[in-house]
């Protein structure tokens, strides 16, 4: 049988100056997957793996975790002497921190990054790790998903790892970008698997990472928006809800996008967010319906227990917001705004969508401007507040809120919003508004299919993302039944949803300061994709790359129908030639597309190259006190009929 080094370092042995000459005896790999390891010396780095328990003990959580139930481990292969090392999770972090202390690297952690991912002389090592799933029981190799490593270098790896792992000729090669895909067609003998077939037999995943007490309900999926559900409730649905009321946490059997609206809202308000295919019929879940729980959402499982009314009581007191919070709004300005005329400093005046928007309009790339819709202009808070105070709405919005049981009584809460919304849409508009309005959309383009998009004071800013919460209707020219009256007025009525009401009052944001704008613009009937993308790694925000959920057609990534999937990738951006030779790493392909990406590469580098100029546009304006690879923001993109890029709105993630 061939010799395989085989190398077992002891941590405190490695904290007393060891290093890559120690001597190891030569042992062979055994039959049977038999262990050489004895069990209880502590590993810092192995030269071959002999069976599952060697593995365990140097595997740990991956630093880019996706996906649950992964167990990972480093691998380097040092280039001069043909060494390949297997270390250990507990010891070394990096692939950076095992060079540095067992291989003599001298130079500092950047320099690593910036030659020992790219084929140069200066290159040293192949890094990769070697990542256990297992609700499969699969293997698999896999780079860095920015590694420029060449063919040569993919084929010596893998030969490597296969000749001295007892699940060798197991081992599957999952390409972590579209450039590792090209390049493993160019190497023979080894096995790929794609990300479909990899992920598909995962049972568990963590969408939102929090803590939360509460009582736990099931709550079947056509029952939600008609059964009462309280801040305090942590539901379990059999389905993918369009929208969630205020709850303290959510568990669904249907895997979710992560830029879904269900996602940003437990996001939004710090509660945790978890997906498990067996959570309907699982007997521990069952074990615990209706009682007082604790639930914790880990990146690789979950913790659910009974809990004591005690510790529930002294969390949520913690956790919930206190304070009374009254926003600013200028509502004595009359007149339609121009983009041009408008900034971020706006906010007051047309909201944060519109203010954002205006923002947008400003940013451009050499001599080319932001592609954002045609024909863009903003209705401020002045022709809301008219509207109400005209029609004695206001009025009738103060007996509401003082109403004894609207607080209390959820179905009475549910019908007077629905009175209220029904009294603002049939109560008559300005005439003299409603003649400005259509001039305006006439004198700005030659579109008579416009978009009316709610852009309100309490969305899109800072700390309350808002998405979701309030509604977009389209009006047209000289329709008779999409009017533009209507479209206007249902925008208004729509600051009184009942999610959008309940939403505020859990943050404790005075409903008389709310306020309804209105940002108008082109529509769009027609579109060959749409999707979101935040300017950052939600994953692992230091690993900096941008994460993008994009659909066919109109079919939603935030809301999206039952059983669909969107394409979700990261696009790498640390290196230098990042746009010149992209490194895109889909997790996972739209189900609805044949299996091809929606989009292509040359879209989505231009894309890319957009979200940096926002992401730098934006991070001038904020002024967060952090750097701005860890400053975000969350994107809206659509491609027209003619797959042009047009983004349509940003706003802080």
């Amino acid at each position: 049988m061939r010799k395989l080094n085989y190398l077992m370092i002891l941590i405190s042995a490695f904290f007393s100056g060891c290093d890559k000459d120690t001597p190891g005896p030569i042992l062979p790999l055994l039959p049977n997957n038999e262990c050489v390891w004895n069990g209880t010396d502590s590993l810092v780095y192995l030269h071959s793996i002999h069976c599952s328990e060697e593995f365990n003990a140097l595997a740990g959580p991956p630093i880019l975790q996706i996906h649950s139930n992964v167990n990972s481990v480093k691998v380097v292969y040092e280039i001069a002497t043909a060494k390949l090392y297997f270390s250990s999770a507990s010891a070394f972090y990096l692939h950076y921190d095992f060079c540095r202390e067992i291989l003599g690297y001298p130079k500092s952690h950047s320099a690593f990054n910036a030659e020992q991912y790219v084929n140069g002389p200066e290159r040293l090592y192949y890094l990769a790790s070697v990542n256990h799933y297992s609700s499969s029981g699969i293997y698999t190799l896999e780079f860095f998903s920015d590694d420029r490593v060449d063919a040569k270098g993919l084929q010596t790896v893998y030969s490597s790892v296969a000749d001295s792992c007892f699940f060798g000729r197991d081992l599957k090669f999952l390409p972590t970008s579209t450039r590792l895909q090209q390049l493993s067609s160019e190497v023979p003998g080894i096995s790929v698997i794609d990300e479909s077939t990899l992920y598909g037999s995962q049972n568990y995943q963590a969408l939102n990472l929090q803590k939360a007490y509460g009582y736990l309900r099931k709550v079947n999926i056509s029952d939600i928006g008609s059964t009462y559900l309280g801040r305090h409730d942590i539901i379990v649905v059999n389905g993918l809800p369009l929208d969630i009321p205020v709850i303290a946490g959510i568990i669904t059997n249907v895997f979710q996008t992560p830029l879904s609206h269900i996602n940003v809202l437990s996001h939004n308000r710090g509660t945790p967010n978890m997906a498990l295919k067996t959570a309907w019929e699982d007997t521990l879940i069952s074990r615990f319906v209706d009682k007082l729980v604790y639930l914790e959402v880990r990146a690789d499982s979950f913790l659910l227990r009974e809990a004591s009314q005690a510790e529930a009581d002294s969390f949520w007191s913690f956790k919930e917001p206190r304070e009374t919070i009254v926003l600013e709004c200028r509502d004595d300005s009359a007149g339609l705004f121009d983009m041009q005329d408008l900034s971020h400093e706006s906010l007051n005046l047309v909201g944060a969508k519109a203010a954002n928007f205006a923002e947008l309009s400003k940013i451009k790339m050499g001599d080319e401007s932001m592609p954002v819709p045609d024909a863009a202009f903003a209705i401020p808070f002045y022709y809301y507040r008219k509207h109400l105070s005209e029609n004695g709405i206001d009025t009738y919005i103060q007996s509401i809120l003082s109403d004894s049981l609207f607080k209390t009584d959820y179905r009475r809460r549910m019908f007077l919003l629905e009175k209220l919304r029904d009294t603002i849409v049939n109560a008559p508009l300005d005439k003299q508004f409603l003649r400005e309005v259509e001039d305006k959309i006439r004198t700005v383009g030659n579109y008579k299919r416009m978009r009316f998009r709610s852009s309100t004071n309490v969305e899109d800013i800072e700390g309350f993302n808002g998405a979701g919460l309030y509604e977009s209707h389209t009006g047209i020219i000289d329709d008779s039944k999409k009017t533009v009256e209507k479209a206007i007025k249902k925008v208004f009525a729509s600051l009184w949803t009942l999610r959008g009401f309940e939403e505020r009052d859990y943050f404790k944001i005075d409903h008389n300061s709310a306020a309804m704008a209105i940002l108008v613009h082109r529509s769009f009937p027609d579109e060959e994709a749409n999707g979101v993308a935040i300017t950052g790694n939600i994953y692992l925000p230091l690993l900096t790359a941008y994460t993008i959920n994009v659909q066919i057609k109109d079919i939603s990534v935030v809301s999206p129908p039952q059983g669909f999937i969107a394409d979700q990738f990261l696009f790498h951006i640390a290196s230098e030639d990042a746009f010149e030779d992209p490194s895109i790493e889909y997790i996972s392909k739209s189900n609805i597309n044949n299996g091809e990406p929606v989009m292509t590469n040359e879209e989505i580098v231009l894309l890319a190259k957009w979200l940096l100029a926002i992401n730098q546009h934006f991070y001038r304006i904020f002024q967060p006190p952090f750097p701005s690879q860890l400053f975000m923001m969350d994107v809206e993109f659509k491609l027209d009929e003619e797959r042009k890029l047009c983004i349509k709105q940003a706003r802080p993630y």
